[in-house]
């Protein structure tokens, strides 16, 4: 009988190891915490003297922790990096980024424009961007060698609304971002000389730009930004997921021509805990303690990879095909948005989102206002322009 329970055992084991489905426990993941684990700071001022460019995928752009944990790299910079590239600004809106970093006094208005021309047309409202930038000025005015002093480079494409006037030209605009990982990249390593001149910086970016090796079902690569550093840079670049929840796309979905520039409104998803919470488990076993670790060989970096692309993927991907680590700050249920400012909206801008509104919403005006519970553009507008705290991330329990 022993030996028959025996036998079935490894026959069972032989099938779950050859269908890569080995059922894994947070103890498991604890063993890696416990073992690989390094405090968060020490672990990116360790990969920066390895590699010359670390990526963060932020994972949500409203999260709070993420910019937190970054404002804690700016003020403990001992020469570690020379620049910080954001995703979220356009190669335009750097006269405006260099004049409020180099103003004497600490001036919100000199961003406004940056601000204003968000992609999305209605302004990039988070203030976590703003005290990032805040931060930046902070340390530059603290030392006295302004050769020392961090860069911050807006990447992305640049969009100007002066010359958007109709729905269609907006939607030419949003074709024209098929190249816009390929731009980042291009821009970034053109401020980084090639990576030949020991320069050093941080790229703060959102999920599948960050990816470093995914590939399609054909065995293709997605060319995220992440893709054209480690494909044509090898160990120059090190990519890093901030944990939170994270994105399951279930299926495509037929939506009209008036679609966001994200996309996620062509898209069915859902927000879950990876494998099911046990990386949530495992951390807290330890204790919450906020940790960073890599990918590489063990049970996190083995994990099924769950993300942007997952309706096409080469079987078998997994996490550590996205990422190279993993840095934990606090539990989900502690997790926070960023509030929103509202020092961007002028009196000018407000008449110009009156402009954008028509054009972005058109027909569908009615059922836009309906949506957002006011009864035209101006109230609308009024409720946008609204300081907003700091709140929850419930999208777990959603």
């Amino acid at each position: 009988m022993n030996r028959l329970v025996l036998i079935l055992s490894v026959l069972i084991l032989g099938l779950h190891q050859k269908s890569g489905c080995i059922a894994q426990t947070p103890n498991d993941h604890l063993k890696v915490l416990k073992e690989e684990g390094v405090a968060p700071i020490a672990f990116v001022k360790q990969k920066l003297k390895n590699h010359d460019l670390i990526l963060f995928d932020d994972a949500l752009h409203n999260a709070v922790e993420p910019f937190d944990f970054y404002r804690e790299l700016i003020k403990n910079n001992t020469g570690d990096f020379d620049y910080i590239f954001l995703e979220v600004f356009g190669i335009n809106t750097q006269p405006l980024i260099d004049a409020f970093l180099a103003s004497e006094t600490k001036d919100p208005t000199l961003l406004l424009k940056a601000f204003q021309d968000s992609f999305a047309g209605l302004g990039w409202r988070y203030e976590t961007y703003y005290d990032l930038l805040s931060s930046v000025w902070d340390f530059n005015h603290s030392i006295a060698d302004t050769s020392k002093r961090i860069q911050v480079i807006g990447v992305d494409q640049p969009i100007y609304w002066e010359a958007i006037h109709t729905r269609e030209t907006y939607n030419i605009f949003q074709k024209s971002l098929i190249g816009r990982d390929y731009f980042m990249y291009k821009i970034i390593l053109d401020h980084m000389e090639g990576f030949e001149e020991n320069k050093k910086g941080i790229f703060l970016t959102n999920t599948r730009h960050a990816y470093k090796h995914i590939k399609k079902s054909d065995g293709s690569f997605y060319w995220n930004s992440g893709t054209f550093f480690n494909q044509w840079h090898p160990d120059k670049t090190y990519s890093i997921r901030i944990h939170n929840v994270t994105l399951s796309i279930e299926a495509k979905k037929k939506t009209s021509e008036n679609t966001s520039t994200e996309g996620m409104d062509k898209l069915t998803y859902r927000w879950v805990k990876m494998e099911n919470g046990a990386w949530d488990e495992a951390f807290e076993l330890n204790e919450n303690t906020p940790v960073a670790f890599s990918f590489r060989n063990n049970v996190f970096g083995q994990a099924g990879y769950v993300g942007n692309h997952m309706l096409n993927v080469t079987k078998g991907q997994t996490m550590y095909d996205a990422y190279d680590a993993l840095i934990f700050l606090a539990p989900l249920n502690e997790l926070h948005f960023s509030s929103k400012i509202d020092f961007i909206f002028t009196s000018s801008f407000k008449e110009e989102l009156k402009r954008r509104i028509k054009i972005l919403y058109g027909n569908d005006l009615s059922k836009f206002l309906s949506k957002n519970e006011v009864g035209t553009i101006e109230e609308y507008i009024e409720q946008l322009s609204k300081y907003q705290p700091i709140t929850k991330n419930e999208l777990i329990n959603k």
